[in-house]
Order: C-alpha cells, then sequence, then structure tokens
C-alpha cells in the first residue's frame, strides 16, 4: 500500500490549533479550571499529531 505524505499546510494548521488552545487554556485557568484542562489535553493531542505528521513525512522523503 503506497504510503501519503501529510500536507504541510494540514500540520501548520494544527500547530496554530495548538498555539490557540495553549493561550486560551491559559488565559481561562483562573476562572474555569475544569475547561483549562480539557483545552490542554487538546493541546497536547493537536501537538502529537503535528509532530507525528512531520516525522512520517520525513520517513517518506528518506524512503
Amino acid at each position: 500500500m503506497k504510503k501519503v505524505k501529510i500536507h504541510p499546510l494540514i500540520i501548520a494548521a494544527l500547530f496554530i490549533n495548538t498555539l490557540g488552545n495553549g493561550f486560551s487554556a491559559y488565559r481561562l485557568y483562573s476562572d474555569d479550571q475544569t475547561a483549562s484542562i480539557a483545552l490542554m489535553v487538546l493541546c497536547l493531542f493537536t501537538l502529537t499529531l503535528a509532530v507525528y505528521g512531520i516525522i512520517r513525512n520525513r520517513k517518506i522523503n528518506g524512503k
């Protein structure tokens, strides 16, 4: 099965989403800690997806 590269704009959008979630979590921490924790989980999840996308694209290019 052919491996497909993840488009760089999708990876960039994931990083932007990570920054937005992180800033929102920071801003909401003093008011609503439950929402802040949920946003931090989303932040870590999108960061993981972005890093995985970069690693996957490098493996496909190197092959």
